[in-house]
């Protein structure tokens, strides 16, 4: 976890903000071989649409259920894991702003899911998704102003990092932030811990988490923005030790920023 102070002017930005990109190619496994995709007007949006309520579970912040399922917060620069891209390190994000055309702030919608959802014309102008998250989220029943979310599903149809084989895999990282209005009026940053989905193969399939690691989002009194920034690394040793690299020198166990949301 993170909260701090931010000593910047705020700016509103649209309702929904996603990004075009230039070319870029990507990579994905398919009959055991490496195929590679350019892709142009490549879309980054983050997304909240609804869901049906008839599966949507209720906790409390006190009860065992939400206990069992909350991934304990850190107050050590969890979210602060970066490395300089290259071909085997990428990363882009997407936001939303919760500030309206009307000039009034929208709020957190438990009934809805948090999608981040890449997509882009391939070489045939089609339009394909190249990968997507699914977060759940709901609200703390007996502790008023608070949520929860995680991680529900994905699906990893390409890669924007490389493939050099058949055999390669990527680990994934997932930093949700969210900006806001304090009681007291200040602005203010929390992350909850990165999410990481170690080994994946990039092979199209939709996954479900059937045990969602979820976290608490403390009370906001003005949410502005939600950003989700996703990093992706080769998961051979060499390339996710040199993503780690600058963090071992000044930690005791760097592991312990990492939460595996789903063990293969």
């Amino acid at each position: 976890m993170i909260i701090r102070s931010l000593y910047i002017l705020t700016i509103f930005m649209i309702a929904h903000v996603s990004g075009y990109s230039q070319v870029e190619t990507h990579y994905a496994l398919k009959n055991q071989e490496v195929v590679k995709t350019d892709f142009k007007e490549i879309k980054r949006e983050l997304l909240f649409k609804a869901e049906s309520t008839d599966t949507k579970e209720t906790f409390g912040l006190a009860l065992g259920a939400l206990a069992v399922k909350l991934i304990p917060l850190l107050v050590d620069g969890a979210s602060k894991l970066f490395y300089n891209p290259d071909n085997f390190n990428k990363e882009y994000f997407a936001s939303y702003s919760f500030f309206e055309n009307s000039g009034s702030f929208k709020k957190l919608d438990s009934e809805q899911n948090m999608v981040f959802q890449q997509s882009g014309l391939n070489e045939f102008g089609g339009q394909e998704v190249i990968n997507r998250f699914v977060f759940d989220l709901g609200t703390v029943k007996n502790v008023e102003g608070y949520y929860y979310l995680g991680l529900k599903s994905y699906e990893l149809n390409h890669s924007l990092c490389k493939l050099s084989g058949p055999g390669n895999r990527i680990n994934y990282i997932l930093d949700i932030g969210f900006y806001y209005f304090d009681e007291d009026d200040k602005a203010q940053e929390f992350h909850i811990n990165p999410i990481l989905l170690d080994e994946q193969f990039i092979d199209g399939e939709k996954r479900e988490i059937p045990e969602i690691n979820y976290q608490v989002i403390p009370k906001m009194k003005v949410l502005q923005t939600v950003q989700v920034r996703v990093r992706e690394i080769n998961a051979k040793t060499q390339n996710w030790d040199r993503y780690l690299e600058l963090y071992q020198s000044n930690q005791n166990n760097i592991s312990k920023f990492l939460i595996k949301a789903v063990a293969n």
